[in-house]
């Protein structure tokens, strides 16, 4: 068991390692290199926003505008500029504010949301699907939240997927929705998405249950008895 366990959620030393980690770290410090002066770290978080917008819309026009697909893949290129070079642009200069840390985190939920609605009303999911996939997200999200708080462990990548490679799924959908013939079912009953998707939330909140239910452990043995 814990065999699986470390290969299901990671090396503990590890923990916030995901498949594209290295060489995400690596651009981003290129990047901060290049980066103007005078941007501001709360610019980079609304700039990361407003592309989360420009792809909802685009996403929500591909219904009477099948071109506006290749809007998607850029406006969430812009996404991650914003949201990955903010907070390591504050450090690299010396003044990380409390105040930068929350436009992240408010920029990232409010990004994810928006991107995630948007294909619910899209030709590339349905809402229900898409529901789903939110659902998951906001648990894991608030997971990783809940054990900063009590561990002081910020686990960012589960199973090798973190933010940056849950992206990349968000900007490719749409052209695999495409080959495999996603909006020409979305008007069955219960269209085969929905019962993949579903079938992948509840290996996925299953897994998540594991995790609780071994971190509550750790937590317990950690604190001792009470005296």
């Amino acid at each position: 068991m814990s065999g699986f366990t470390s290969w299901f959620f990671g090396d503990p030393a590890q923990r916030t390692q995901s498949f594209l980690r290295a060489q995400e770290q690596r651009l981003i410090q290129r990047l901060i290199l290049r980066a103007p002066d005078h941007i501001e770290p709360a610019q980079l978080s609304g700039l990361g926003a407003l592309g989360a917008i420009v792809a909802a819309a685009a996403l929500i026009a591909a219904h009477s505008w099948p071109a506006a697909i290749w809007i998607i893949p850029p406006a969430i290129a812009v996404n991650w500029y914003g949201l990955s070079l903010d907070l390591p642009l504050a450090r690299s200069r010396g003044h990380e504010a409390a105040a930068d840390g929350m436009a992240h985190h408010l920029c990232e939920i409010f990004s994810q949301l928006a991107v995630l609605l948007a294909y619910g009303f899209s030709p590339f999911l349905t809402l229900r699907s898409a529901t789903i996939v939110l659902v998951c997200y906001l648990l894991f999200s608030a997971y990783a939240y809940i054990r900063a708080a009590t561990r002081h462990v910020e686990q960012m990548a589960y199973i090798g997927i973190g933010v940056t490679e849950f992206r990349i799924l968000l900007m490719l959908w749409p052209f695999a929705a495409i080959l495999l013939g996603v909006p020409e079912s979305l008007g069955d009953r219960l269209p085969a998405i929905d019962v993949a998707i579903m079938s992948l939330a509840g290996l996925t909140m299953a897994g998540l249950i594991a995790k609780l239910f071994l971190d509550s452990r750790k937590i317990t043995a950690a604190s001792g008895p009470e005296e």
